[in-house]
């Protein structure tokens, strides 16, 4: 019975099916804990088990799984099973230090006995910690010629596709990205060939190409559902739902939203909260806030979630919580600088509450990325152009020009790629402008274009800040 237990899962977990390998191996472990078994291959049985936990996005179950493998594996000295447990457990998202602290210590354990594990440890270990990002992908390199393994041998690919979009050559990184994802599908890194197709996604519309870059997380959602891969899925059909809330399709997004598989990837009840709010329902807004501790500890979850309350809050008229929430957003510990990712949802509460010295590093950040080949004009992670945060954090530290440039640039954008909502809001910043240098009519001009897209598409919340303030 073990053995056809054991043979089953194998036969399933080849075909992806985990949702038929999980029985399968709760019962081979089951017979283990029975003594009905023999228990030499348990370690790898719970590894098995927490991948396909993980594959199905039962995180909590899944870091378990694999917590007790990695244990078994370190109290019988089998450093190589620990190695790939430690594998599995690292491509759940959490908290830095401590996915560190285990590739180290698995790295350390496993020497040199298996050059492809060490290879991938050292690539999955470097995620977290890049200070020495080159060496190690120089040693990573280094064993992958080697031995002649092609799928770690793909990574050059995707780094060069990666200095392609950051160099602005965005079709070049397109083609190598097809490449590395071909190879990695081919090689059964199913979580990786999805992975190198989202980002792709992600960055094209970041680049401010909304259809293009949607087009391919529709064919990552297309391949993580075939290989059912729940999270991959959600991650994907989250930054479909973006695109449409940009779009201001509320419907179409909402319908995007009620396709995700679970509630792991949090994204999803943001979009439910901030169409609420805009429709001009902040106290239901309020009451759809998303808590925190859903982000699992991963830092960019955590900041999503943070600067989406402060905002939330801050647009019901309570400041006090929002200033709470805001300085949870900027006190966070940030694996990447990725202020630009995160501000939209939280400018204009930023600007009216933020500390000096926040405003200020924010601005940096533009400062930065002003040279860069390739401006970002969308934040994927939100559904929302990045130009009219741009505009008020600029023109909230006084650089009016800078302010103007970031409005005018936004609202070609935003009529260009259908993104009305956004293109209101530079329509607002540019009245504020014009107002500030006494051109009174233009104001009136800006304002009447941004009420009516207000009002066009339902956003009530900034129809109301338009008029209110001004009656």
């Amino acid at each position: 019975a073990f053995a056809e237990h054991c043979e089953a899962a194998r036969r399933a977990y080849d075909a992806t099916l985990w949702q038929e390998a999980v029985p399968e191996l709760e019962a081979a472990l089951s017979l283990i804990a029975a003594g009905e078994a023999p228990a030499d291959d348990e370690a790898a049985l719970l590894t098995q088990l927490g991948a396909c936990y993980w594959n199905r996005s039962e995180a909590r179950t899944a870091w378990r799984t694999l917590r007790r493998a990695i244990a078994l594996c370190r109290e019988r000295g089998d450093n190589i099973g620990m190695a790939r447990a430690t594998m599995e457990i690292l491509r759940i998202w959490g908290p830095p230090d401590r996915h560190r602290a285990m590739a180290e210590e698995a790295l350390a354990a496993l020497g040199d006995a298996d050059p492809h594990l060490r290879a991938s440890l050292l690539l999955r270990r470097v995620w977290f910690d890049d200070d020495d990002f080159e060496d190690v992908v120089a040693q990573v390199m280094a064993i992958a010629e080697r031995h002649n393994f092609e799928d770690l041998l793909a990574t050059r690919k995707q780094l060069e596709s990666r200095r392609a979009f950051d160099e602005g050559r965005i079709d070049d990184g397109l083609a190598l990205v097809e490449g590395v994802h071909e190879t990695y599908a081919r090689f059964g890194k199913h979580d990786q060939a999805s992975g190198v197709l989202r980002g792709a996604g992600f960055v094209t519309m970041a680049f401010g190409r909304l259809d293009q870059g949607a087009e391919i997380s529709r064919r990552t959602y297309e391949y993580a559902r075939d290989v059912h891969l729940l999270f991959n899925e959600a991650l994907a059909l989250t930054d479909l739902a973006g695109e449409a809330f940009a779009r201001a399709e509320y419907d179409r997004c909402l319908a995007l939203v009620a396709l995700l598989p679970n509630t792991t990837d949090f994204r999803g009840d943001l979009y439910k909260m901030w169409i609420t709010e805009l429709r001009g329902d902040v106290d239901e807004a309020v009451r759809l806030m998303v808590d925190p501790e859903r982000a699992g500890g991963a830092p960019t979850a955590l900041s999503q979630t943070h600067c989406a309350n402060a905002a939330v809050l801050f647009h019901a008229g309570n400041e006090r919580a929002a200033t709470r929430e805001l300085n949870a957003w900027a006190d966070i510990a940030r694996q990447f600088n990725s202020w630009l990712d995160e501000l939209p949802p939280v400018a204009d509460c930023l600007v009216a509450l933020g500390e000096q010295s926040l405003i200020e590093e924010v601005q940096a950040r533009f400062d930065f990325v002003a040279g860069r080949p390739t401006a970002m004009y969308y934040c994927t992670l939100q559904g929302r152009a990045l130009h009219p945060a741009h505009g008020m954090v600029s023109l909230r530290l006084g650089r009016i020009d800078e302010a103007e440039r970031a409005y005018r640039d936004g609202l070609a954008w935003c009529e260009r790629e259908r993104v009305p909502v956004d293109a209101g809001l530079c329509h607002v910043g540019l009245a504020d402008i014009a107002r500030s240098s006494g051109a009174e009519e233009e104001a009136r001009e800006h304002l009447r274009a941004a009420a009516s897209l207000f009002e066009r598409h339902n956003a009530t919340l900034w129809l109301k800040r338009l008029i209110e303030p001004r009656r």
